[in-house]
């Protein structure tokens, strides 16, 4: 009778304290709830300090910090210009900039994703308040160096690995150091703006890559058509015509039109194909679609057609909607493009986060390719490449071309009007490295500059030739 009252009395103690750790685990997620629920409604810096101090890592895929908690504060890159540069991706701990990895990622690197067993494990194991690493498919020199090819421009680029959809590169300028957002100071025009996922431009010359597809897929159309470019003419009533070679390009096929990037062949295209032909392949290639980057809603890119008339469809078959029409690329969408053409026509879902840990170590993701959108044929692909080549080689691209190395791509400048109503010029290049071990897609644009979008994505991809791709 003794040792079943011993045997009870231990089985009850040993109930009592596993009804204590369920209770403290369930405190545990409910106060980490309530503090992220209290920082969504828009508590002070101090609630979002409190939060991150023993939120998870971030890092980069060559192992380089660039956000971590030590001793209850939140730290960027110890590299200043590196946390610069990756302001607009990883962002920082006061929400201030909402999309970015410490915000769109914030259960993860708070741990308040977990299911009650996980969260059990490590509370057991004194590690319960501890948040998740993660580890970004973006590497710390390409980042870097794509910040300082910015310094004097107003603009973005985007670096993919056109095979797996990782994005390698992302910056944006102007941008400004972590510290001054979290001070609220030192605050320049746009320096918040991620115009990389979020920028929605004129695409100008680069949407000659989509009806150039069209063109290619088109049986009823030839594709040995001719036109005669009378430079800055219309080629109909309202319609496009040569703005930056008003002499004109004499009669050109398809070959020397893309290479020239003449409007005259690319207006009268559009035409031939018709709003539905050119709109259906433009979705194909994932304009008016949802666009995602892991947890990140891209920008939608639009091509929506409504102002009637021939001359219309001309100007938006050269990237320079009039009327009512609309027709936008973010970078991130552009370097995708640039990526599918690349990769025999499929596009690779974009991805930002490679591997998330949770403190014990146990992968809880990890990154595996995913294809997006079948764009085009990959004898498509193949003929854009080989027009693409020229463009660089021979045509308006020649500032991207690089001894050694083998980029197709497709310039574009794209004119609007300001608030002003003064006319504003942005440069814009979409191309790629061919190459078995760097398989690299890269876009640039760069505002009130009309040239040099080509050279800075050459100079990107030529650096990001020497470094290794895992």
């Amino acid at each position: 009778m003794k040792q079943f009252l011993r045997n009870l009395k231990m089985a009850t103690t040993l109930l009592v304290l596993f009804v204590a750790v369920l209770l403290a685990a369930l405190f545990v997620q409910q106060k980490r709830s309530t503090e992220e629920l209290s920082a969504a409604a828009g508590e002070n810096k101090y609630t979002l300090q409190q939060i991150y101090s023993r939120a998870g890592s971030i890092s980069s895929s060559d192992g380089v910090v660039l956000a971590h908690s030590d001793e209850g504060e939140r730290k960027y890159a110890e590299n200043s210009e590196l946390a610069r540069a990756c302001l607009h991706l990883v962002g920082d701990y006061t929400h201030r900039l909402t999309n970015s990895v410490e915000s769109v990622y914030m259960q993860e690197l708070l741990g308040s994703s977990r299911s009650f067993l996980e969260q059990l494990k490590l509370d057991l194991s004194g590690c319960g308040f501890e948040g998740n690493d993660l580890t970004l498919t973006v590497n710390s020199n390409l980042m870097l160096k794509a910040g300082k090819l910015l310094k004097n421009y107003r603009g973005s680029i985007v670096l993919l690995n056109y095979e797996t959809g990782d994005l390698l590169a992302l910056a944006n300028s102007p941008t400004v150091y972590p510290q001054d957002v979290i001070n609220w100071e030192n605050i320049t025009d746009g320096s918040l703006f991620n115009r990389a996922l979020y920028g929605r431009y004129l695409p100008g010359s680069t949407i000659k890559m989509i009806t150039t597809a069209a063109l290619l897929e088109a049986p009823d159309l030839d594709i040995d058509m001719k036109v005669k470019c009378l430079g800055s003419k219309e080629i109909v009533p309202a319609g496009a015509r040569e703005t930056l070679t008003p002499e004109g390009h004499g009669t050109v096929g398809l070959q020397e039109a893309f290479r020239k990037s003449c409007n005259a062949f690319f207006g009268k295209l559009a035409i031939a194909l018709g709003r539905e032909r050119f709109n259906e392949k433009a979705e194909n290639f994932g304009f008016n679609q949802d666009l995602v980057l892991g947890n990140f809603k891209i920008a939608q890119s639009r091509l929506d057609l409504q102002e009637p008339g021939q001359g219309a469809l001309s100007w938006a078959g050269v990237g320079q909607p009039i009327g009512q029409d609309k027709v936008t690329v973010s970078p991130m969408h552009l370097a995708a493009i640039a990526g599918a053409i690349a990769n025999d026509g499929v596009m690779m879902k974009p991805n930002v986060l490679l591997q998330e840990t949770d403190p014990l170590g146990a992968v809880k993701y990890s990154r595996e390719a995913e294809e997006y959108y079948s764009c085009c044929r990959s004898d498509t692909a193949a003929e854009l490449e080989e027009l693409m080549l020229d463009v660089v080689n021979s045509g308006t691209g020649k500032r991207a071309r690089r001894d050694g190395l083998k980029i197709a791509g497709k310039t574009g400048t794209a004119e609007m009007t300001n608030d002003d109503g003064k006319i504003e010029v942005n440069s814009l290049f979409a191309g790629y490295l061919i190459s078995d071990s760097h398989p690299l897609a890269v876009a640039v644009v760069l505002e009130g500059e009309n040239r040099d979008a080509a050279t800075v994505a050459a100079d990107m991809l030529q650096y990001a030739a020497s470094i290794a791709i895992p």
